[in-house]
């Protein structure tokens, strides 16, 4: 998404719009990659705490994060915010 394609469509749920790039961060940490490590199989300890421990563990789903603040190309990448929940 960063570096590859020429063009980029991401599709977001509401639920995943915070107010601040801390809250954004937070919500990542604590409810989204918990919830795709389960999913995925995985078994770090955020699934046990409930919550990021920070941890270094091998079945960690939230090593990287991007923050895209913008672009080059001002119409590469096209955001949708759908107006419902979807995902985690």
């Amino acid at each position: 998404m960063v570096y590859g394609p020429e063009k980029v469509i991401i599709v977001v749920g509401k639920n995943k719009v915070c107010d601040t790039l801390e809250a954004a961060i937070k919500r990542a940490r604590n409810i989204a990659a918990p919830l795709n490590a389960k999913r995925a199989g995985y078994n770090p300890p955020c699934i046990k705490m409930k919550k990021c421990i920070d941890c270094k563990s091998e079945e960690r789903v939230c090593f990287n994060l991007n923050i895209i603040e913008g672009q080059y190309d001002a119409n590469r990448m096209k955001l949708f915010i759908v107006n419902e929940d979807i995902g985690y």
